[in-house]
Formats: structure tokens, sequence, C-alpha cells
């Protein structure tokens, strides 16, 4: 683990809510981006963002510096994600079709599209349309898992930290994840 993480982890458990933000500080990107992989949805994923945040401060006297800060964050970040879209699949709600995509957060801001033909930027788009759509179908679990190794690049052995499973349990859920999402596609073309 990094040492400014390691003195900062060790600061905030004695209570410095400074050394607390500036774990928030930097790692405020990567859960965001995890949070709104899962959720596609900028005002949920704040909200889910911080809601993380506040339970890792209430339950920082519990991080035992077993694992890396961040994949215990991750960890936090991953179980309210999928507690939401449980309870959400349980209501049914209806989704406002809205006509823009929502934005992120000014300070996540994706990259800008390198496609210079109006032809390659639609293609694109409908592209990555067709993949979000066949992504929001996947269970819960399995979107999480996709967005921790596609999006998040983490390993196999994080992603198992970050989920309390086996790498074996997150290869399997891989391999089934990424084939669901093959046929969801195939479905809408």
């Amino acid at each position: 683990m990094d040492q400014d993480v390691v003195q900062w982890v060790a600061r905030a458990q004695g209570g410095d809510q400074a050394a607390f933000g500036e774990l928030v500080r930097r790692y405020h990107g990567r859960v965001y981006s995890l949070v709104y992989g899962m959720l596609n949805n900028a005002q949920d994923a704040q909200e889910l963002e911080q809601q993380t945040w506040i339970r890792a401060w209430q339950k920082l006297g519990t991080f035992k510096r077993e694992a890396e800060f961040f994949t215990w964050v991750y960890r936090i970040a991953s179980n309210l994600c999928l507690d939401w879209l449980r309870h959400r699949r349980r209501v049914r709600e209806e989704p406002l079709e809205a006509a823009v995509e929502p934005e992120p957060a000014p300070e996540v801001m994706r990259q800008p599209s390198v496609a210079t033909a109006p032809d390659e930027a639609l293609l694109r788009q409908e592209r990555r349309a067709l993949f979000e759509r066949a992504l929001g179908e996947l269970s819960p679990e399995h979107r999480l898992v996709v967005q921790l190794r596609e999006v998040d690049g983490l390993s196999y052995e994080e992603i198992a930290a970050v989920l309390k499973c086996r790498v074996g349990t997150v290869m399997s859920r891989l391999f089934y994840a990424r084939q669901k999402l093959i046929e969801n596609m195939k479905a809408t073309l």
C-alpha cells in the first residue's frame, strides 16, 4: 500500500477528518466511475458515491489493512450498488426516457470521441447504446464483475477481494457475464 495512504488511514482511524478527506480526494474518481458504471445515472451515482464515503467513515475502525484501502472502499461501493439495484428491481420503477445522456461529474469527464467523420461517430454511438442496453440487462452481480474488470481494470485477485469470493468464482461470473452480454447484444440486432 502507498505510504501516504497508510498514513492517511492511520490518522483517519484516529479521528482526523482532514486525513480522511485526502483519501476521498485520492479515490473519488475511481469510486464514482464504479458506481456510475453500475447505475448508468449521474444523479444516483453521485448519491451512492456520497453514501459510500459516509459508510467508509462510519466503518473505518473495522478496516484492518489486510487489503488495499481502495479495495475495501470498492467493496462498500459495490455492496451499496447491488443493494440499490435489487431494491430498484423490487420496486419496478418505470424510468423516464431522457432526451440527453446524463452527464457524469465534471471531475470525472471521459475523453472526447476521436471519430472525425459523422458516420463513424453515429456508428460508435449506436454500438455504445447497444452495449449499454445489453449491459443493463445483466444481473447486478454480473454487471458489477464486468465493470470491475473491463472498465476499472482490476485484476481477478482484486475483484475477488472486493466481492469477498474466490478467484475462480470471479472468473466464472465474468465468463457467464460476457456470454450473456453477447447474447443480449445479438438479440437486439
